[in-house]
């Protein structure tokens, strides 16, 4: 029986995609034969005395591994008291699931480096783009694996009678074309970009009959890594002026919906046609909406960025059409004439799409039964001592200490380095 110790906060993120990762990881570690679990509480509001108490615990269960299992507080907070413990005793394995956070925390792995050593480490990511990234951070012969993040079958799948209704709901025919989004509201999702590119493809194609519906709140969040900092509120501000120069006949198709629970979410995949989501985040490490619209047969207009790759399927290619992104002198690029492209393209094979087949294809990548067996099989891998991490971490780490600028030259272009590092996030870098 290999036992493991499962590390995470038992109250929700803030972040309700976390939310459901955690949940559904756990779900697929539980469900590896011959596994027995420890569940080990460790989050934000978790005081100093009782992360000696978790420690402690922790340390006398004696477990074969130790699993992260979630995106924060960072583990360093508690690590550094429980790995001195195993000074001249075997040493369990760590894992480390990766989230697209994993790069605002450079400092702290850091000086979690010198405590991992001698110990042997598995960083799991969700994505092939999001390994090449943190393999550049990785001392060979140390190297990450992927598991994707998990979607539960039975909270998104499709059904017919479903996406009738919601249909209903919308007022919309059954030959109208839906595009929806899903997320973040957010410069980095590039909602701006999406409301010009459908309202383009409006007058490209002389009115046609589709509708955008979009879900989600505004952010203010901009772009920290390329020194683009916005005020509360200023994003949403941009979003309606937006909307208030476009012509009346593109605003009556557009629909804010605001946030709803995640319950009715997949009514909401099952009554659209394409799922559209534009983001070029810096940490965009996978797509758990993009996860879930497959899941319930959605097909998706994404960038090539990071993680959003993931989603292709060679099988049905019609069902992922995707925009190339160039990493410019101060941003990511889009154009959006490629974007009114590929909606135009959406919009003519909207209803040709086998959603039936795009869900085989995303359980066999993207349910929890499908991340038991790749993690059963990460658990069966050689894995080697951790050595240290790459000194382009500790040169990120230093500039960020000394609150110099990481990603930009003087005058404010993106630099070399970061061009390094997100290259990995670019088909065509």
């Amino acid at each position: 029986m290999l036992k493991i110790a499962c590390v995470f906060s038992f109250r929700e993120s803030s972040w309700i995609s976390c939310q459901k990762i955690v949940f559904n990881l756990h779900k697929a570690y539980e469900q590896i034969p011959g596994v027995k679990l420890l569940n080990f509480d460790y989050g934000l509001e978790t005081w100093s005395g009782a992360i000696i108490t978790l420690v402690n615990d922790l340390f006398e269960s004696n477990p074969d591994a130790i699993v992260i299992m979630d995106h924060k507080p960072h583990p360093f907070h508690f690590l550094k008291f429980l790995l001195p413990k195993y000074a001249g005793k075997p040493k369990p394995l760590i894992i480390f699931h990766v989230f697209g956070d994993f790069t605002l925390y450079y400092s702290y792995w850091t000086k979690l480096g010198s405590l991992l050593e001698g110990f042997p480490v598995q960083f799991i990511v969700a994505s092939e783009r999001q390994k090449d990234l943190i393999d550049k951070l990785l001392s060979p012969p140390l190297a990450s694996f992927v598991c994707p993040f998990p979607v539960k079958e039975e909270d998104f799948s499709f059904h017919p009678e479903e996406r009738a209704a919601q249909r209903k709901t919308w007022g919309v025919s059954d030959k109208t074309t839906v595009f929806t989004f899903t997320g973040r509201i957010s410069r980095q999702k590039r909602t701006h970009l999406l409301l010009k590119a459908f309202n383009e493809l409006l007058i490209r194609e002389n009115n046609p009959d589709c509708r955008l519906y979009i879900y989600g709140q505004a952010d203010h969040v901009g772009d920290n890594f390329l020194d683009l900092w916005e005020n509360e509120n200023e994003y949403f501000r941009k979003i309606h002026r937006l909307l208030t120069d476009l012509p009346e006949s593109t605003r009556a198709r557009i629909h804010f919906m605001g946030n709803v629970p995640n319950s009715e979410l997949r009514a909401v995949y099952a009554g659209a046609d394409y799922l559209v989501n534009l983001s070029v985040h810096n940490d965009e490490d996978y797509g758990m909406s993009v996860a879930e619209a497959q899941m319930s047969g959605l097909p998706s207009v994404l960038t090539d960025w990071g993680g959003l790759s993931s989603f292709a399927h060679p099988e049905l290619p019609e069902a992922t059409l995707y925009l190339n992104v160039k990493i410019g002198q101060k941003s990511k690029i889009i154009s959006l004439e490629e974007t009114v492209d590929a909606l135009t393209a959406a919009l003519k094979s909207s209803q040709k799409i086998k959603r039936d087949q795009l869900i085989q294809l995303a359980k066999s990548k993207f349910s929890v039964n499908a991340s038991t067996a790749r993690l059963k099989w990460i658990l069966g891998q050689k894995t080697v001592p951790f050595v240290s991490f790459e000194e382009v971490m500790e040169t990120i780490a230093r500039r960020e200490l000394l609150q110099q600028p990481v990603y930009l030259t003087k005058d404010k272009k993106i630099s070399n380095l970061y061009r390094k590092l997100y290259s990995s996030y670019v088909r065509n870098p």
